[in-house]
C-alpha cells in the first residue's frame, strides 16, 4: 500500500510516542536553527510553557510553526522567531509541543535546552532582538528620507 507512517499528523505522533524529531525549514529560527540543516527534538507539551521555551504550534491554516515564546498570557504566548520582529499571539490550546534539544547543523552533535552552551544564546536574545528592531527603524527612516528627497 505504500504507507510509510501509522501516523498521520505530528499530532498524533506526539501523542502516541510524547516525542518527535523534525527537521527545520525556513530563516525564522536563525540563528540557532538553519534552514534544511537542523533537527529539532519536540516533547508533547505538559502544561504551562515560560518565556523563552520554544514551542511548535499550528496555524488555523495547519501551518506548523516552531517559534519562541517572548512572553506568556493569561490565554496565549506572544511568539517571535530569533531572526524575527513581530510577535504573534498563538492561543495556548493550538501548541503542541516544546523544543527540549536539538542537532544544529547535520550533525550527530546534541545540544540540550538544559546545556550551558544553549543558555548563553538565550543570554544574548535581548540584544539581537534590540539590534533587529533598531536595524528595521533605520531602514524606515532610510526610506521616507528617499521620498523626501526625491520631493514626494
Amino acid at each position: 500500500m505504500g504507507n510509510s507512517s501509522v501516523y498521520d499528523t505530528i499530532e498524533e505522533v506526539l501523542k502516541a510516542q510524547g516525542r518527535i524529531l523534525l527537521q527545520t525549514t525556513g530563516i525564522s529560527m536563525e540563528p540557532l536553527l538553519h534552514d534544511r540543516k537542523s533537527t529539532v527534538v519536540i516533547e508533547q507539551a505538559a502544561g504551562e510553557l515560560k518565556k523563552y521555551d520554544v514551542a511548535l504550534f499550528s496555524r488555523p491554516s495547519g501551518e506548523y510553526v516552531l517559534h519562541r515564546i517572548v512572553k506568556v498570557r493569561e490565554r496565549d504566548y506572544l511568539i517571535c522567531g530569533d531572526n524575527g520582529l513581530y510577535k504573534e499571539p498563538v492561543l495556548k490550546e493550538n501548541v503542541l509541543g516544546v523544543m527540549t534539544g536539538f542537532y544544529p547543523d547535520e550533525g550527530e552533535k546534541f545540544v540540550s535546552c538544559e546545556d550551558e552552551e544553549y543558555r548563553r544564546y538565550l543570554r544574548t536574545l535581548g540584544v539581537r532582538y534590540g539590534a533587529r528592531r533598531i536595524k528595521a527603524a533605520l531602514r524606515r527612516i532610510r526610506r521616507k528620507f528617499y521620498i523626501l528627497l526625491r520631493g514626494g
